[in-house]
Formats: structure tokens, sequence, C-alpha cells
């Protein structure tokens, strides 16, 4: 029994790393910013490799939302599956840094919904559809995808540790760009290494200059 625990507290460790790497920040701004306590994260991350602590349940829902990462991904990917060379078409909105109007207008879209984050955009993977790098668009996670909706998918095995996240069309059983972009245009198939994790709501806003569009 004391294994199987060791082994999980590995994968909550593991899990906690990801969520710091993808964030890209220091672990207590990224514990803030999930909304989790500084000292449950610093202490997963400097706990030892004979630890058997874990996150609780509401602290891995808050670092899933936050980072869009699920604590169930594999470790290393392997670089055999082909799936290779994706540009990730959103990072974290910094609210941190952004115009106040802006953070104002992205917390009304929001509303009530729990699972919905903000991500803005940063390759031309959906430009035809009018999404341009630099727009911020709201992901709600766990959401069931319906045939056309722009969706956020997690693509791993890509020859990375951390999946990559890419912003699709869903055409069933696709996932198609719309853009000018021959580098960005093939598409992926929804299978096991390519898991779509939540619906792009039917909103953006543009801060420079500051226009919703919707």
């Amino acid at each position: 029994m004391a294994r199987a625990d060791q082994e999980t507290a590995r994968l909550h460790r593991e899990y906690a790393r990801q969520v710091v790497k993808r964030a890209d920040k220091p672990a207590t701004r990224v514990a803030t910013e999930a909304g989790v306590a500084a000292s449950t994260l610093t202490r997963m991350l400097n706990a030892p490799e004979d630890s058997t602590s874990t996150f609780n349940a509401r602290t891995i829902r808050k670092l899933q939302a936050y980072s869009g990462i699920p604590l169930h991904f594999g470790g290393e990917a392997s670089a055999s599956s082909g799936l290779r060379g994706f540009a990730e078409d959103a990072v974290q909105f910094d609210a941190e840094s952004a115009d106040p109007a802006v953070s104002a207008a992205i917390a009304a879209l929001i509303g009530s919904r729990d699972a919905a984050v903000p991500w803005t955009i940063r390759t031309r993977a959906l430009e035809c559809l009018g999404y341009l790098p630099g727009d911020i668009v709201i992901v709600e996670l766990g959401r069931q995808p319906e045939p056309g909706d722009v969706v956020w998918a997690q693509v791993s095995n890509s020859g990375h540790s951390v999946p990559e996240m890419v912003m699709r069309i869903y055409e069933p059983p696709l996932l198609a760009t719309a853009t000018l972009d021959r580098q960005l245009r093939r598409p992926l198939t929804v299978n096991a290494q390519v898991i779509i994790r939540g619906v792009v709501l039917p909103h953006r806003l543009r801060p420079a200059p500051t226009a919703l569009i919707g």
C-alpha cells in the first residue's frame, strides 16, 4: 500500500511541476492565480521522493482549470507518434498586466462559469474565422462539443514532456484549422493522443484597440 501511495504522490509532484512549467511563472504566483495556498503548491514541489503527500480534489480541480492540463496525462511523451511541430495556439491570459477594463470585460463574460478560463491567441490557426493573435478567448473546460465548434484540444506524444494545446474547428472525427498559413493546415484526428478538453465560447476580446467582438 505504501508503494501505491508513493506512486500517487509522485504523479501529483510531477503534475505540479508541469503546471508551473506551462505557466512559466514562480510557483507562489501560480498558486495565487490558481486560487490555492502557496504553501500547498511549494510543499508538493519540494516534497522528497518517498513522500506520500498528495493534493486534495479541490486543489486538483483549481489547478486543472488554471492550467488546462488534466492530472491523468502520461509521463514523458513518445516521439514515435508523428504528431510533431505544433505551436501552442494560446497562452494563459495574464490578468496582472492587462488593462483593467479588459479584465472586467472578461470577468463579465465568464460570469458564474466555474470551469471557464481566458486564453490569449498567439497563432493564425483560426484567422479565417476572425481569431487573430492577441485576441482573448474564453474556454469552457469539460463542455461537450458540437460539430463546427471551436475547441481547445490536448495533443500528446508530440515529442514534448508537456502536452501541447491547440485550438481547432471540430469536424468529427477531425480537428481542422481555418488559416492561410500552409504550415498550420494539417488536420488532426480525435483519438487517444488528440483529446478535446473544452469549447471556445462565442466571444472574443481584442485589447488593442479595446473592442468586444462576439
